[in-house]
């Protein structure tokens, strides 16, 4: 009875140990793509709300397609397709016929398609990818400042259609829906359809990036450098954090604007053309100094950020020099944003300039700390506050007196000189009489 027992259990033991050993071997297949795969939205981070997740205009890829509310652009991605193919001089078969051969390496990049064709996919891809990349020329700056300059009405005029469905009539939505995480294309087919037509991918990301910088010397970027990335929300993050210098990390301390104002740390706008990544503190001889990189803030922008964001949570994967860089920005302004009062102070040292009120920006970056990763660089700023605060107390106790009581001492200087003349000249009258 005890070897039938045993033998029992020596027959469970072998298709366990052949699952475990399929899902390991699954498992790091699925990781050696992390670096190419179009992720879906970090469950984690999916409370944030669909409007940073689903679009609302138009889906590329296949997460989203099929939704009722984005139809309407069905139709225009057939126009696209048309208009791009005439424009290369290649026929719509020649142009689909190369997505086609490569739609095994496309389905690849990501999750949960199995319910698409080869066919259907492929179509998916060629009319997905040829609306992006008319999107992208159509809304250049080249194009549009041509197009607002009347020079080129009579070359436009047969792309009018297009133009007013794609660019002119969509407003802000396009920029959102074409870097939300979950819309995104493989670079694969984005560089297959290229080679049928000279599309600035590279420009058209730069120009958006340095479209919403408010430094006073702009953001600096290298349009001639072509970056390997997944997609373009991607290339937009590389865009942001192309500089990045990796220090020590230690143990945090939260501080607001307004506290680090009190402490004598000035905050200003990092002074080199550089992205998110150039964040540092420096000690001077009385004060210290916080630098960071000034922040524009729309609905753009913000669903731009979260969508960076979510997509460092799905692709980083060294710590400590790891990829939350983005995540680090985000968390140090909602750290630097107690209150309102913190936020003027952002506004009122040019780090900070938004239509949102106050309250909307202190509720926007709370609401948005709850679901970010603390990456390294955050916790090095932390750190450096640290030693600030550790290093200089008597220097910070009479800094934080002078800060919160500055009127009362002017207004008790003022009275004193005013007393000092009024003696001054009581003595000087004393002194002249007989």
């Amino acid at each position: 009875m005890n070897n039938n027992s045993s033998h029992g259990v020596e027959e469970r033991r072998i298709p366990i140990r052949e699952k475990v050993r399929v899902t390991n071997e699954r498992l790091d297949a699925d990781f050696s793509r992390i670096g190419t795969e179009i992720h879906r939205f970090p469950r984690g981070l999916r409370s944030i709300g669909d409007r940073y997740i689903v679009p609302s205009f138009v889906a590329l890829g296949p997460y989203h397609h099929g939704l009722p509310h984005l139809q309407e652009a069905e139709e225009v991605k057939h126009a696209a397709a048309h208009d791009f193919c005439a424009q290369s001089g290649h026929s719509v078969e020649e142009v689909h016929g190369k997505i086609l051969s490569i739609v095994a390496d496309a389905r690849r990049c990501y999750v949960d398609v199995m319910h698409f064709g080869d066919a259907e996919f492929a179509a998916m891809m060629f009319l997905d990818g040829c609306f992006l990349l008319e999107y992208m020329h159509l809304g250049s700056s080249d194009t549009l400042e041509a197009l607002f300059g009347g020079g080129v009405f009579s070359v436009l005029e047969e792309r009018a259609l297009l133009m007013n469905s794609m660019v002119l009539s969509t407003g802000p939505c396009m920029l959102r829906d074409i870097f939300l995480l979950e819309n995104q294309l493989p670079w694969l087919v984005l560089e297959t359809l290229m080679e049928f037509g000279n599309v600035g991918v590279f420009e058209f990301v730069s120009e958006e990036t340095a479209f919403y910088d408010i430094s006073d010397r702009g953001l600096f970027v290298d349009e001639t450098y072509r970056p390997p990335q997944p997609h373009i929300v991607g290339l937009l993050r590389y865009y942001h954090i192309h500089s990045m210098i990796y220090e020590l990390t230690s143990c945090p301390v939260a501080s607001s604007a307004i506290e680090l104002a009190e402490m004598g740390i000035h905050l200003i706008a990092s002074n080199e053309k550089t992205g998110f990544a150039d964040t540092s503190i420096q000690k001077r001889r009385i004060f210290g100094e916080l630098s960071l990189k000034p922040l524009f803030l729309n609905d753009i922008t913000a669903c731009w950020f979260v969508n960076m964001e979510a997509f460092e949570a799905c692709a980083s994967t060294r710590y400590p020099n790891d990829g939350f860089v983005i995540s680090s920005y985000l968390s140090l302004l909602a750290m630097l944003m107690d209150k309102e009062e913190d936020v003027h102070e952002l506004r009122a040292k040019h780090l900070l300039k938004s239509f949102l009120s106050n309250r909307e920006m202190v509720d926007f970056f709370k609401g948005l700390a709850r679901h970010l990763h603390l990456g390294h660089r955050y916790f090095v700023l932390h750190s450096k506050i640290h030693d600030y605060k550790r290093e200089r107390p008597v220097r910070i106790a009479i800094h934080r007196f002078v800060y919160n009581n500055f009127k009362a001492i002017v207004a008790f200087l003022s009275i004193a000189s005013v007393l000092v003349g009024i003696f001054k000249t009581l003595m000087s009258l004393k002194q002249h009489q007989p």
